[in-house]
């Protein structure tokens, strides 16, 4: 794709532009056609000898682009939209976390501690059963039969 240099004096009619000024605005034009041209160009893999490397089906190897333009995702379909959770689904987890934590905070203080440990604690991860069991002395089955009862209500 061959370049067009633009002509200023047709651009800006009623302007002078002197030497100075024409140099920024070319160099202004070699950066547009930098970013317009160059970077969307799609690119090959290239040899040291400067040829396209081919792979074994006999086709260019192509290389990512190094920008992309928001038209040529359109082009491509990309739905932004569905890659946003909408507002109500985030009210909705909220009411729903807030729900859960009452019904936690109604438990005794022994299951309470319980469920913190096992499903909130360690950043969200939880904790083992037999990490548990081993951080409090209580028994291993004790907390397996309590975990179990909880989960059955």
């Amino acid at each position: 794709m061959a370049y067009i240099q633009k002509a200023h004096e047709k651009l800006y009619p009623c302007v002078e532009i002197n030497a100075a000024t024409r140099k920024v605005l070319e160099q202004s034009d070699n950066k547009e056609n930098y970013f317009m041209t160059v970077l969307k160009r799609n690119r090959c893999k290239k040899d040291k000898h400067g040829r396209c490397v081919r792979d074994e089906n006999g086709m260019t190897i192509q290389l990512p682009e190094r920008e992309v333009s928001l038209e040529k995702l359109l082009a491509e379909g990309w739905n932004f939209l569905s890659l946003i959770t909408p507002p109500e689904q985030w009210v909705i987890a909220e009411m729903e976390r807030e729900e859960l934590h009452r019904c936690i905070c109604s438990l005794p203080a022994n299951e309470k501690g319980l469920i913190y440990a096992l499903y909130f604690s360690n950043y969200g991860d939880g904790m083992s059963v037999r990490k548990y069991a081993k951080a409090t002395g209580i028994p291993f089955t004790t907390i397996q039969s309590r975990k179990k009862k909880r989960s059955q209500i």
